[in-house]
């Protein structure tokens, strides 16, 4: 008995989305456009870290095997800070795109049912925005820590 009470109190929260078949459909394709935006956002962040730490790694083996004279050690480390200033303004930059795509995907979500707002309602958002920052700022430290590990790396060639 308190089982039909339950499900009929549920079936009651449950409203559905109010938009016609089509537009309802339009919706649908945004919010995954949307969604792949971010996806690809995000993994832009991921490439684009491994990429600079790899240009770290061979401006290093680089500087080692070639044995250079300070002159052009000091401009590696001209250049990897260059690199560095550029990689984390670009990490900004798909950071903030993974932000709109959201506030698109929000937008999208009111016109959805009750269930899915529920679903994926404002502490799904918080949380997914609190996991993003974090993230990237473990990717900007990574960044600044290769960045480092080059400049002591290639300090030997000019001190």
């Amino acid at each position: 008995m308190a089982d039909e009470t339950e499900d009929g109190a549920e079936a009651e929260e449950l409203k559905p989305s109010e938009l016609d078949e089509n537009t309802h459909a339009e919706m649908r394709i945004l919010y995954g456009d949307s969604a792949q935006a971010q996806r690809f956002a995000k993994e832009r962040q991921w490439k684009l870290t491994g990429a600079v730490l790899l240009i770290f790694a061979g401006m290093m083996i680089a500087a080692q095997i070639l044995v250079i004279e300070a002159n052009m050690a000091k401009g590696l480390v001209l250049a990897s800070f260059l690199v560095s200033a550029a990689a984390i303004y670009m990490l900004i930059v798909y950071q903030i795109w993974q932000g709109t795509e959201a506030a698109c995907q929000q937008a999208i979500n009111s016109q959805f049912s009750s269930l899915f707002q529920k679903i994926a309602g404002a502490q799904a958002r918080r949380e997914g925005r609190t996991h993003g920052y974090i993230i990237l700022t473990f990717m900007i430290f990574g960044i600044i820590l290769g960045n480092a590990a080059t400049v002591f790396f290639l300090a030997r060639f000019y001190l």
